[in-house]
């Protein structure tokens, strides 16, 4: 189970890579992995230090793990993450990161968070939701960065409140034409 996992994994980053056929990627489970610029802005925009305590919510393969475990090795790591397979491919790859398996809108931990950088599922204004509970586990002063639709509903829910509104180009989800934005909200 383990390989065939971390075959579809690679398989997944082959296709953001333009390696591997359409047909390979799948994301009828609401899983998109975020594309390395992505990661690497979410991440920008988050300010992270080595001093934070970061949560990854509904990390599905890492991929902005990745990109925190770059900026800053030094941080306190956590992830969400509700498929039992990811959770143990997460836990394998990413030694150090506490990985909670389990749907992240229950998520529920005795601590709050300086940061947190998420691409939650876009479904059904799941987008808003995720965010919206992510948003109550921030520490005062702390950063949440996000991938989510460009649509009036998250406008509406979230652009109020968000310093930072960025489009995204059409196409920046290789395998999905949706629009998207990165939003940043900071606690009070």
């Amino acid at each position: 189970m383990h390989s065939a996992l971390k075959q579809r994994i690679e398989m997944m980053r082959g296709r953001l890579e333009g390696r591997a056929p359409v047909a390979e990627v799948h994301a009828s489970a609401q899983l998109f992995v975020s594309p390395d610029p992505v990661c690497a802005r979410l991440v920008s925009l988050a300010s992270i230090r080595d001093s934070d305590i970061i949560l990854e919510p509904n990390a599905g393969t890492g991929a902005i793990l990745r990109a925190v475990r770059a900026a800053a090795p030094g941080a306190t790591c956590d992830a969400v993450e509700l498929n039992t397979g990811l959770c143990q491919y997460l836990r394998n790859e990413f030694e150090g990161v506490a990985v909670t398996c389990c749907d992240f809108l229950q998520y529920a931990p005795g601590k709050r968070y300086t940061r947190i950088v998420m691409n939650p599922p876009f479904g059904h204004a799941q987008d808003i939701k995720h965010i919206r509970h992510a948003f109550t586990l921030l520490a005062p002063g702390g950063v949440l960065t996000a991938v989510c639709l460009n649509g009036p509903r998250q406008e509406k829910a979230l652009k109020a409140q968000s310093d930072i509104w960025e489009p995204l180009p059409r196409g920046t989800f290789t395998y999905t034409d949706v629009s998207t934005v990165i939003i940043r909200l900071v606690a009070d």
